[in-house]
């Protein structure tokens, strides 16, 4: 069945009649309905901007943070930072020192999130286990999801200028460049031929390449 449209079709008979078929069309974005959102206080609003097929699940706070899962993303803003971890990034998380939330990513990057008691501790890692766990079927997958709300939709509705790397990442690259010796004067330099990602989605935006 398409991820399309599904389309469910009946033919009533009385009488040795036929009755006219009737069609059900569903778009794409509707086999991936949002879950309610559970607030640990009413007031609460989320904090980011949600992409196409995100629908934000847990939203509460931390003892110094607030803190929201989605179907995409661990979110935790503190008072002078942001964290934005995929859950797909995310290969471990375990409770220490009884109020405190460990996230070990797969980057190596870990992150530490401190709540006021411990019950609230428990069932913040309860949550997050559930959402980093291995998904039952492929379509579980938030790609799945964002394909199917991005259907039909522009660039700009699409949400892609949230996907870009931060200055860090940026940093990072040209670090790495001078740190491995490469010579942007005279033999190499940086591309930027697939910054829109439409010469090949899964490479970098900034290419070396011969000069």
């Amino acid at each position: 069945m398409s991820l399309t449209a599904r389309v469910s079709c009946s033919v009533l008979s009385c009488f040795g009649e036929e009755g006219p078929p009737s069609l059900e069309y569903i778009q794409a974005k509707d086999l991936f309905p949002p879950k309610e959102l559970v607030k640990e206080e009413e007031n609460l609003q989320v904090p980011f901007t949600v992409l196409q097929g995100e629908g934000v699940e847990f939203l509460g706070r931390a003892a110094d943070a607030l803190i929201a899962i989605s179907n995409y993303r661990l979110h935790i803003k503190f008072k002078d930072s942001v964290i934005n971890v995929p859950l797909r990034m995310i290969d471990s998380v375990e409770s220490r020192d009884m109020f405190q939330l460990h996230i070990a990513c797969k980057d190596s990057k870990v992150v530490r999130c401190h709540f006021s008691t411990f019950k609230q501790c428990q069932e913040w890692l309860s949550r997050l286990s559930r959402a980093t766990a291995r998904p039952a079927k492929p379509e579980d997958l938030f790609a799945f999801a964002y394909h199917a709300w991005c259907l039909g939709l522009t660039e700009e509705d699409q949400h892609t200028h949230l996907c870009q790397p931060g200055e860090h990442i940026r940093c990072r690259q040209e670090a790495e460049l001078a740190r491995m010796g490469f010579d942007l004067q005279n033999v190499w330099r940086v591309s930027h031929i697939n910054s829109n990602y439409k010469l090949c989605p899964s490479y970098p935006q900034k290419l070396l390449v011969p000069v």
